[in-house]
C-alpha cells in the first residue's frame, strides 16, 4: 500500500495521520501546493515535496506508483465575510478539482475525503448519510460542492472514492499553529483568564478526538468503497458545559466521565457497519487528554527558554 498525503504537515490531524501510518509501516509522502509561507517540519516520517499545478501532482502519483491519495489540503472557513468566505471556497474547490483530475490521469486506486457534518445544515430529527444536504454555510456549501465533484469523478472514470463527515476535531499536538475552540478554551481556564462563549452558549456542538478521526481514515483505505460516512461521537455539547467539563477536570486532575452532554442526533450506523468505526475515546477522557498535553507541552517550552 502506497498512500500521498496532499497537504496536513503543518496541521493537527496530517501530522497524527503520518504518526499512524508510520507506526503501521506504510509507505506515504507528503504533496502540498507551493507557497511562499510554507514550512516543512523535519517531524515529518516521509517525503515531502512542493507542486503547482495538476501535471506535477500526477507526475508525482505516477512516480510513487501512489494507491490513495487522503486529500487534506483545504482551508478551513471561518470568516464572517461573504467575500472572504466565497474566495476561500473557490479555492478549495478548484484545489480538490486538481486532485481529482492528477488521481486520474494517473490511476489512483482511491482518494479518501474529509468533509464535514456540517453538510447536512439544519436538518431535523435523526441524521443518515442518505440525507438531502441541505448547508446553510460557505463551510458546508464547499463541501458539498466538493463531494459531489468526487462523485462525478467516480461516476465518469471509475475512481473510487471515500468521504468522510467529521465535527469538530480536537486534540492537541506539538506541530500545529493553530488552536481549535477546545485548546484555546483549556489555555483560558488553565491561565485563569475568561474563556470566550459566543452568543448564550448553549448551542449543541459535536467534538470528535483526534484519535478517533485518524482510526476513521485508516479504516477508509481497505473500507467503504464510493460512500460517505458520519464520523461522530455519541454525544454533543454546549460550549458552557464544555468549559464546565474543562474545570472540572483540571480541578479533579482525572478522566472520569462527567455529566453532561445530549444524545447525537448524527447516525453513525454506517460506520460501524462498513468501516467496522465507532468513537472510542469520550468527551471527558479527550478533555483530561489534551489537557495533559498542553500542560507538557508548556513544560517542554519552559526547559527549552531556561
Amino acid at each position: 500500500m502506497r498512500v500521498l498525503i496532499t497537504g496536513g504537515q503543518e496541521s493537527e490531524i496530517g501530522y497524527a495521520l503520518m504518526e499512524e501510518l508510520s507506526k503501521n509501516h506504510v509507505y506515504f509522502i507528503v504533496a502540498e501546493q507551493k507557497s511562499e509561507n510554507s514550512t516543512f517540519s523535519t517531524l515529518v516520517h516521509g517525503d515531502v515535496y512542493t507542486f503547482l499545478n495538476t501535471t506535477q501532482l500526477a507526475d508525482l502519483l505516477m512516480k510513487y506508483q501512489i494507491d490513495y491519495v487522503i486529500h487534506l489540503s483545504n482551508n478551513s472557513i471561518t470568516s464572517n465575510s461573504m467575500k472572504d468566505s466565497f474566495d476561500h471556497s473557490e479555492k478549495n474547490i478548484a484545489h480538490t478539482i486538481e486532485v481529482l483530475e492528477a488521481c486520474v490521469r494517473a490511476n489512483v486506486q482511491k482518494i479518501i475525503f474529509p468533509s464535514t457534518i456540517a453538510v447536512y445544515g439544519e436538518i431535523e430529527g435523526a441524521i443518515t448519510e442518505d440525507m438531502i444536504l441541505q448547508p446553510a454555510l460557505f463551510e458546508g456549501l464547499s463541501k458539498k460542492i466538493e463531494e459531489k465533484y468526487i462523485q462525478n469523478y467516480h461516476t465518469l472514470y471509475g475512481l473510487s472514492y471515500t468521504i468522510l463527515r467529521f465535527p469538530i476535531i480536537y486534540g492537541y499536538s506539538i506541530h500545529k499553529h493553530t488552536d481549535s475552540i477546545i485548546e484555546s478554551t483549556i489555555k483560558k481556564v488553565l491561565e485563569n483568564r475568561p474563556p470566550i462563549v459566543f452568543d448564550d452558549g448553549e448551542q449543541k456542538k459535536h467534538f470528535l478526538y483526534i484519535s478517533d478521526a485518524i482510526q476513521a481514515i485508516i479504516s477508509s483505505l481497505k473500507n467503504g468503497e464510493n460512500e460517505a460516512f458520519n464520523i461522530c461521537p455519541l454525544e454533543n455539547y454546549s460550549m458552557r458545559e464544555v468549559v464546565s467539563i474543562i474545570e472540572s477536570s483540571i480541578k479533579e486532575d482525572s478522566c472520569n466521565s462527567l455529566e453532561g452532554g445530549e444524545k447525537s442526533r448524527i447516525s453513525t450506523r454506517k460506520a460501524q457497519l462498513q468501516l467496522g468505526w465507532q468513537s472510542e475515546v469520550h468527551f471527558s477522557k479527550g478533555i483530561h487528554l489534551a489537557i495533559e498535553n498542553i500542560k507538557q507541552n508548556a513544560r517542554k517550552i519552559n526547559r527549552t527558554l531556561k
